[in-house]
C-alpha cells in the first residue's frame, strides 16, 4: 500500500516528466492513405507492430483506428477506414508529457499524432511506451527507487474479464470490443477445483486470425476463412509465455520487465493465482492531475470540456471529504476517465475509481453513462455504502469476538 508521504514522493518525481515537452520524444508516424480497406489497416497494423494507425483526410483532420476498432469490421477485404475510424485531438512538439496522458487515458489510446501547427500535416507520434521508456530513464538517471514502497500490487487494474480455454475466439473479440479492452486471461479450472491462467488473448492475436495466408485466394473463401477462425477455441490462438511479476516487485522492476520483454501487460501472480493486470495505462495513470484533498488523490483522463473537468474535480474532491470523514483511514483515491464511445456531440463516458486504505481497496466502475455529474454522485453513493457495509461487518466480528460465554 502507497503511503501518503511515497504518494507525494512519488507525484513530486515525475513533475518533471508530467511537464517535458513531447518533441524529444516523437516517433516515426504509422500512415495509411485515406479510405483504404480494413484489411491493409490490419496488415500495417501488424507489420509495423502499432495499436494504433492515423489517417490524414484532405482537409487536413487526423482520424486513427485503433485494433479495436478493426475487430468490429464484419467484411475487413471490403469496409474503408473512414467507415470505423474516428476524429481525436492530435498534439504539436510543444506539448507536454501530461497533457498527452490525459489525453491517451481518456481516448483509450496508446499513440496520439503530432502536427506541424503550420502546415498542419502529421509530422510524427508519441507513444504510450515510448513515454513508459522516459518515465524509467527518470528514475534511472535520477536513482529513484522506491524499494518496496510502491510495488505492482499498488499499479494493477484487479478484478480481471476472463474467457475459458474452449471459449470461441469470437467471445472473445465480442468482450473486447463491448468493453473496449485488449487483453484476456484464458483461465482453465483444474482437477483440484483451482482456477489456473493458461494464456493469454490479445487483439493483435484475434486480428492475425483475420488475415488469410498466402494459399488463400482472396475470393468467396476469404469470408469462409474469417468466419472459421472465429469459431475456432480460444486456447488454439493463445499466447501461453506469460509476462507474470510478483505483486511484490516494485515499480521499477514492472516496467523494466515490460520494457524488456517487448509487452503491454504484466500478469501480477502469487503462486497460481492471477491477482490483477498491469498495463500501460495503469503506469501512465500515476502522471494524472492531483487534486487539493486531506489525502492524496489523482484523476487521469479530465475531459477537454474546462466546464465539465472542473465539474469533475470538484465532484471527487466533494466525494473524498465526505468519505474521509466517514473513514479516516484512507490513504489515497485515484479515478480514471476514458470515453467509452461519441454520438455526435455527446460522448458516454466510463469512470473507475479506488480509494484505498491500509486493510482494503474500494472500487467503482459506472455503467456508461453520458451525465458524467450523475457518475460522480453514484460514485459517491457506491463507496459510501461500501464503507458502511465493512464497518458494520467490523462492529458485528467485536461484538462475537467479545460476547460473553453462556
Amino acid at each position: 500500500m502507497i503511503s501518503q508521504e511515497v504518494s507525494r514522493q512519488l507525484y513530486s518525481h515525475l513533475k518533471d516528466v508530467r511537464g517535458q515537452a513531447i518533441r524529444d520524444l516523437m516517433e516515426k508516424p504509422v500512415l495509411v492513405k485515406e479510405d483504404v480497406h480494413v484489411s491493409k489497416i490490419i496488415g500495417t497494423m501488424l507489420k509495423e507492430n502499432s495499436h494504433e494507425v492515423f489517417v490524414q483526410m484532405s482537409d487536413k483532420t487526423v482520424y486513427c483506428l485503433n485494433m479495436r476498432d478493426t475487430l468490429v469490421a464484419r467484411d475487413i477485404h471490403t469496409m474503408k477506414s473512414s467507415t470505423i475510424g474516428k476524429r481525436i485531438p492530435s498534439l504539436t512538439p510543444l506539448d507536454s508529457i501530461g497533457n498527452a496522458a490525459r489525453i491517451m487515458s481518456l481516448h483509450r489510446l496508446r499513440a496520439l499524432p503530432i502536427i506541424d501547427e503550420k502546415s498542419q500535416e502529421v509530422v510524427g507520434q508519441l507513444s504510450s511506451k515510448r513515454i513508459l521508456q522516459y518515465i524509467f530513464d527518470t528514475f534511472v538517471k535520477k536513482k529513484i527507487n522506491f524499494d518496496k514502497r510502491i510495488i505492482a500490487s499498488d499499479l494493477m487494474t484487479p478484478e480481471l474479464l476472463t474467457i475459458g480455454p474452449e471459449d470461441k475466439v469470437a467471445t472473445a473479440r465480442n468482450i473486447m470490443v463491448k468493453d473496449m479492452i485488449d487483453h484476456l486471461p484464458i483461465v482453465e479450472q483444474m482437477q483440484d477445483g483451482k482456477n489456473m491462467v493458461v494464456g493469454i488473448l490479445t487483439s493483435s492475436d484475434i486480428l492475425q486470425t483475420l488475415i488469410p495466408s498466402e494459399r488463400i485466394a482472396r475470393d468467396a473463401m476469404i469470408s469462409d476463412h474469417e468466419q472459421h477462425r472465429l469459431e475456432l477455441a480460444a486456447r488454439g490462438i493463445a499466447d501461453r509465455n506469460l509476462i507474470t511479476i510478483s505483486p511484490n516487485e516494485t515499480i521499477n522492476s514492472v516496467i523494466d520487465l515490460m520494457l524488456k520483454s517487448n509487452s503491454t501487460y504484466a500478469l501480477v501472480k502469487s503462486m497460481d493465482s492471477v491477482l490483477g493486470i498491469i498495463t500501460f495505462r495503469d503506469i501512465i495513470a500515476l502522471l494524472g492531475e492531483q487534486v487539493e484533498s486531506e489525502i492524496p488523490a489523482y484523476i487521469i483522463g479530465l475531459p477537454e470540456d474546462p466546464f465539465e473537468s472542473e465539474l469533475v474535480k470538484s465532484k471527487f474532491t466533494n466525494t473524498i471529504k465526505l468519505l474521509y470523514k466517514i473513514s479516516p483511514e484512507i490513504v489515497e483515491a485515484r479515478c480514471k476517465i476514458k470515453i467509452k464511445d461519441i454520438t455526435g456531440e455527446r460522448k458516454r463516458y466510463e469512470i473507475s475509481a479506488s480509494i484505498i486504505s491500509p486493510y482494503k481497496r474500494y472500487s467503482y466502475t459506472s455503467k456508461n453513462e453520458y451525465d458524467i455529474a450523475k457518475i460522480f454522485d453514484e460514485m459517491s453513493d457506491s463507496f459510501k455504502n461500501q464503507i458502511s457495509r465493512k464497518k458494520s461487518s467490523d462492529k458485528q466480528k467485536e461484538s462475537v469476538r467479545y460476547s460473553p460465554r453462556d
